[in-house]
């Protein structure tokens, strides 16, 4: 499929995990990539390897990919380094067609063990960030008559879990920020979905495991008690997901939000 060909899509936390796995799916299906992440030898490896998913094919057909998809090293709480990096975006890609909002920080512990410092990090990255690149790209999707946005949630947002105080009210946030966008912008075309992921393989839930001191057993043991399909997912698997709610097969959903766990909150 070429869902995106000609499209410039924007993945924050595309360094890694789910990021990485949607900058190269969308790149797959033909997009111009712009890896955004904190790191920026994390985002360049990733927009070599998107380089690589699409042919080596830049857009200026000479074959040796350059500009097809490209690193952006940017911290996303930080307004400047936003603004600057999704100028120079446009500027070198064309544009903004899609952006998966996708950067993310978690750490575990209830409200009497988090860290004020903590929890503000955690709401910086999960939520400010999503709203200072929504800011950055909403108007140029306008300018281009549309465009389509998927952020990041989690099931965590959809229910409580122990120790997981900042983390959950965070990705809370995210899924009703997420229907307030929907709301706010179908009238210029753009759409704004939520994909949230259940267990998946990527060692972000790491400091969670480690707080509740789960060895490998405990995990696999707690996984095949929660989730029907007895299995984590695979970064691929939400990149799918990512990738439907930004294409044209999704032109009439916004403002949804779509559980990718395996079957977990059926039964929760």
């Amino acid at each position: 499929m070429n869902r995106f060909s000609g499209k410039v899509v924007v993945v924050t936390g595309g360094g890694h995990g789910i990021g990485r796995a949607s900058a190269l799916r969308f790149a797959s299906e033909g997009a111009r990539v712009a890896v955004v992440d904190l790191r920026g030898d994390h985002a360049e490896q990733v927009a070599a390897e998107c380089r690589a998913a699409a042919g080596g094919v830049g857009p200026d057909g000479d074959g040796d990919g350059d500009g097809d998809s490209r690193a952006y090293p940017a911290d996303v709480t930080d307004p400047d380094q936003v603004a600057a990096a999704v100028e120079q975006i446009a500027g070198d890609l064309g544009g903004v067609d899609v952006a998966h909002l996708n950067a993310g920080r978690l750490s575990a512990g209830s409200v009497l063990e988090v860290p004020l410092a903590e929890w503000q990090r955690i709401f910086a990255v999960n939520v400010t960030g999503m709203f200072l690149v929504a800011r950055a790209v909403i108007p140029l999707m306008r300018a281009n008559s549309g465009g389509a946005i998927v952020t990041t949630g989690s099931i965590s947002g959809m229910f409580g879990e122990p120790a997981l105080a900042a983390y959950t009210a965070s990705k809370a946030a995210v899924v009703n920020l997420t229907r307030q966008m929907a709301i706010d912008f179908a009238r210029d075309g753009i759409r704004v979905n939520c994909v949230c992921p259940g267990w998946v393989d990527t060692g972000f839930n790491d400091p969670q495991f480690e707080h509740d001191g789960l060895s490998e057993q405990d995990i696999n043991e707690l996984i095949d008690r929660t989730v029907p399909m007895g299995r984590q997912g695979l970064p691929e698997e939400m990149a799918a997901a990512v990738a439907f709610l930004a294409s044209a097969d999704a032109s009439y959903i916004t403002g949804q939000t779509l559980l990718v766990d395996g079957g977990l909150l059926c039964h929760v």
